[in-house]
């Protein structure tokens, strides 16, 4: 509290983070990109306020408008409208609280960021990658089963993180995911995902096998393997097997590819909105653009008229 008994913008941002964790039920990944987020426009406002960095600085239009300036020079765009987000929902949050008498983050929008689709392998790809992952060392076994159940499920690098032997129904061929807002789902696995997990299980020593409760994917340490680490082993061993390409993919692709071989396939839009656990339809149409865009490329190779529309092109006729 400040000396006259109001809240300083440090007051105000525990009782939003307290917000987000009691009431939104943001996983500590979230609160910590909102907290960082909030902090960076902080920093910007007490070095940029023409007075003494306060509740009142919140509500100054035009260092918001300054602060976005700045921020798009030097970051993408997504990047920008990822923090926009940000200041705008904390300062909803102060203004339905009663701690801003007007919510001037309202007064403004970024223009829409262009659609970036996102990198999918293809099924030839995939099987390459998963068939010709080394499966020698427990390591090797790990990553093998990883990769095999980011592509077989689709569940976020996070989820997966999170996962522990008593959430895995190696016999049902059913994994129970921990997700976003705390919301459980059912996702169900494939034969060779299975048998990749349970040659990963099979393979761990003893004196790691600490109950059903116990974290599914361990560290040399024997606590539950960072996203980091996952991230890090998937591209390492990734580039080995595909080469260049391999340096492109992340759990994300694997994510992406399960949704759009399932779309490509017959599977709905509602369903695999459920199946990857997003909140709005929104998100799970993306996919959409990804299978327009490979018709289109397709389309121009194969289709007669799809030729001749770009010979003429080419020709400027």
């Amino acid at each position: 509290m400040s000396a006259k008994g109001l809240p300083t913008p440090g007051d105000l941002l525990d009782d939003f983070l307290q917000y987000l964790k009691a009431e939104r039920a943001a996983s500590p990944h979230t609160q910590l990109n909102y907290e960082l987020d909030l902090r960076r426009w902080f920093r910007f406002l007490l070095e940029n306020s023409t007075r003494s960095f306060t509740q009142a600085s919140l509500s100054e239009l035009s260092l918001l408008r300054k602060f976005l300036g700045e921020e798009t020079r030097q970051f993408a765009r997504a990047t920008v409208s990822r923090r926009l987000s940000t200041i705008k929902s904390f300062l909803k949050f102060l203004h339905r609280e009663g701690h801003l008498v007007r919510n001037v983050a309202r007064l403004i929008t970024l223009p829409r960021a262009h659609l970036t689709l996102p990198v999918v392998l293809r099924p030839d790809e995939v099987a390459k990658l998963v068939e010709g992952l080394p499966r020698g060392r427990l390591r090797e076994k790990r990553i093998r089963a990883i990769a095999e159940l980011l592509y077989s499920t689709g569940i976020r690098v996070s989820e997966l993180a999170t996962l522990t032997l008593d959430r895995v129904d190696q016999r049902a061929g059913w994994v129970l995911v921990f997700g976003k807002g705390s919301k459980e789902r059912l996702v169900p696995m494939g034969r060779p995902c299975r048998t990749a997990l349970q040659d990963y299980i099979d393979a761990l020593p003893q004196s790691q096998r600490k109950g059903p409760a116990a974290p599914l994917f361990l560290n040399r340490d024997g606590e539950a393997v960072s996203v980091r680490t996952v991230q890090r082993d998937l591209r390492r061993y990734a580039t080995l097997v595909l080469g260049p390409r391999g340096a492109e993919v992340t759990p994300h692709t694997l994510r992406h590819s399960c949704a759009t071989h399932l779309l490509s396939a017959g599977a709905g839009l509602r369903e695999i909105q459920e199946l990857l656990g997003h909140r709005s339809l929104v998100t799970t149409q993306k996919y959409t653009q990804v299978d327009v865009e490979r018709l289109r490329s397709s389309y121009d190779r194969a289709h007669p008229r799809g030729k001749f529309a770009k010979a003429r092109e080419k020709d400027g006729k």
